[in-house]
């Protein structure tokens, strides 16, 4: 499950914008980021991307980095398929999660667990631009030139156990998202790199499927 909890969330928090997130300063007009985020996740039917994930662990000198692919199909549907170093694959399909890794398959269903339909909902939100939402986190926004990036510490006390802080990174271009970056407690973060994505292309239910 520690694998399913890489996937769903994002940042550190931060007190001064420019000391944490170099070259960004504090978003002016949030209304107006929230309506065109709003507005451009309306349109987004499908999304198809690589990714890069790199897991900075303070026991290990060098990252650990995997790849795979990602699709995401409204409503509610994702496919997170590594391949390189290792083959792990998560589906979420509404409620239901369904994980293989290697030879071992499990099947959960999110409303038995509080937490886990929590980090069900953050991962759909933080992809299909609701993240803002949310009554889970509170929020800042800052900006450069090329993207947002949208700050989500925790409020919901369970989640403040695993999480300091979630951050995505939204590319200005479309309001995709582009990057994932998840610090836990103990100062430990994920960092997801979405890349060459598609928006709106032809995604079979299939993928979808929950064994």
């Amino acid at each position: 499950m520690n694998k399913v909890f890489l996937f769903c969330f994002l940042l550190m928090s931060c007190d001064v914008a420019k000391a944490q997130y170099a070259g960004y300063s504090a978003v002016n007009d949030i209304t107006k980021f929230k309506e065109q985020f709003s507005s451009a996740s309306l349109k987004t039917q499908t999304i198809k991307s690589d990714f890069v994930q790199e897991k900075n662990l303070s026991m290990l000198s060098e990252k650990i980095t995997s790849k795979g692919k990602f699709w995401f199909k409204k409503d509610n549907l994702v496919r997170m398929e590594y391949s390189t170093p290792f083959q792990y694959l998560m589906i979420i399909n509404k409620t239901n999660v369904y994980v293989k890794d290697g030879n071992k398959e499990n099947k959960i269903a999110t409303s038995s667990n509080k937490l886990f339909q929590q980090i069900n909902k953050i991962t759909v939100d933080c992809v299909q631009g609701t993240a803002l939402s949310n009554t889970d986190f509170k929020f800042k926004i800052f900006e450069n030139e090329k993207s947002f990036l949208v700050e989500l510490p925790p409020v919901a006390k369970n989640l403040k156990e695993y999480f300091k802080n979630i951050n995505v990174v939204v590319d200005k271009k479309d309001y995709s998202v582009a990057k994932i970056d998840m610090i836990e407690l103990s100062g430990d973060n994920t960092v997801i790199n979405f890349i060459n994505k598609e928006l709106n292309v032809n995604i079979p239910d299939a993928l979808f499927t929950v064994h």
